[in-house]
């Protein structure tokens, strides 16, 4: 198992907001969080990378507790993270955005090789590498953003809400960028209110309702379940 979370609770003062979640993560496994606003789903991708500390549960990674680690230590350690919002460094180009998420690496030659594979995974982002990150359209920089997080050559990439306010063309890119990038052997852990998009793409899903898992198991059976297909799906 390469990621154990293990009964979780997470506070913001005195609000909880994550209530004793547990979630597993295998080696190379795509694990979607489903859920509404407010449900804990961001908060999970923000302990796990290491942004809060639990009140009282456990993380392992890979067979290292990460619960009281810095961020930048779990970086190291092989999880990355694509926060809601994008959040690119926009005065910089996109060439610098890229180059910024190698920066727990000392391994030049395979930073310039890494480089060189994102651009070729991105050909949008090869044709604006020297632009400014502030000129591009949300969809360039949320490829940009995830690109940034794969330079840390990471094993785990957590993602919240990729497709937030894209158009559907967009959408359908990077659902295959998403794809692509979890066939290369990273595991992906997305949290996304686009609960079938979720769904289509993961093998393993979880339900979030107020900070609590409400359900989990294979994405094509959550995709089935008559409460998944009422209450997120619209069915």
């Amino acid at each position: 198992m390469l990621l154990q979370v293990d009964d979780i609770h997470v506070h913001y003062g005195q609000v909880a907001a994550v209530k004793g979640i547990s979630l597993e993560v295998d080696e190379a496994d795509f694990v979607a969080l489903i859920g509404s606003n407010g449900a804990g789903k961001s908060t999970t991708l923000r302990t796990i990378s290491g942004l809060e500390h639990p009140s009282a549960g456990s993380i392992v990674f890979d067979g290292v507790a990460i619960d009281r680690m810095s961020a930048d230590r779990i970086v190291r350690l092989g999880i990355a993270h694509v926060p809601e919002g994008r959040r690119v460094f926009k005065d910089l180009t996109v060439s610098e955005n890229l180059r910024l998420g190698a920066f727990t690496r000392s391994d030049q030659q395979e930073i310039e090789d890494d480089l060189e594979k994102i651009l070729t995974r991105f050909p949008r982002l090869r044709e604006r590498k020297d632009q400014m990150a502030r000129t591009m359209s949300g969809g360039e920089q949320q490829m940009v953003a995830i690109g940034r997080a794969l330079m840390s050559k990471p094993r785990m990439l957590l993602l919240d809400e990729p497709s937030l306010g894209l158009a559907p063309l967009i959408v359908q890119e990077i659902a295959r960028i998403l794809i692509e990038i979890n066939h290369s052997g990273v595991a992906v852990v997305l949290v996304e209110q686009n609960a079938e998009l979720a769904l289509e793409l993961a093998r393993h899903g979880y339900v979030l309702e107020t900070g609590n898992i409400a359900l989990e198991g294979e994405a094509s059976g959550l995709m089935d379940n008559d409460h998944v297909r009422r209450a997120y799906l619209g069915i």
